[in-house]
């Protein structure tokens, strides 16, 4: 009797241990499941975001090159000032897609690139405001009938082409930079120094 008492209770304690340990075990197969889902979820809105932001400046540069090379004329020579026109309206609809997502890109690039990779886009921003503004003055000279080839000539050097420094080089290195932390997974909370507030956001009003 007492033998069979403690094999019921031997297999009781088994089923019982058995069963906890396959639970925990399937509980730690869903949360390593969600943890790669997460992870998966966090790249590809992280590569989406890298993605629309690159377009968006290889754009500008685009629309900032034509705009300059329709503006390059030298003094007497005949200027299509239609031509000019229709770059110009293609350069500011493109800066209106971009200031409208100013903040937004910052934003999104601290949260999942990094402090590192804000910064450098904040410091892009400048560069180009720069470089706008000198293509812009190109533009109005050529309308006054100014010649323009040898300043034109200038301006695009600080944007065109791979040259260190160069406008263009710093986009691609910025590029560069995202794409790397996208293969090595180092995006979302895995990013380096991950952007936060620089201060406590203020209570909304009531």
């Amino acid at each position: 009797m007492e033998n069979i008492v403690g094999i019921v209770v031997g297999f009781a304690l088994t089923t019982v241990v058995g069963g906890w340990w396959a639970a925990r075990l399937q509980e730690r197969s869903w949360a390593r499941q969600n943890d790669v889902q997460l992870r998966q979820a966090e790249q590809e809105r992280a590569g989406a975001a890298c993605q629309d932001l690159m377009s968006l400046l290889d754009r500008r540069l685009y629309r900032m090159q034509r705009l300059l090379w329709a503006a390059a004329t030298d003094r007497g020579a005949s200027l299509d000032l239609d031509e000019i026109e229709r770059r110009r309206k293609e350069y500011v609809e493109v800066l209106f897609a971009w200031n409208d997502r100013l903040n937004t890109n910052l934003s999104l690039i601290g949260s999942h690139f990094g402090d590192e990779a804000r910064v450098y886009l904040d410091r892009l921003y400048e560069d180009f405001k720069r470089v706008g503004q000198d293509v812009e003055a190109v533009v109005r000279e050529a309308r006054a009938g100014e010649e323009t080839t040898r300043t034109a000539s200038d301006i695009e050097r600080k944007f065109e082409g791979r040259e260190i420094g160069s406008l263009n080089d710093r986009v691609y290195q910025f590029g560069l930079m995202l794409m790397g932390q996208l293969r090595d997974g180092r995006v979302g909370q895995n990013a380096p120094n991950v952007s936060a507030p620089r201060r406590p956001l203020a209570p909304a009003p009531r």
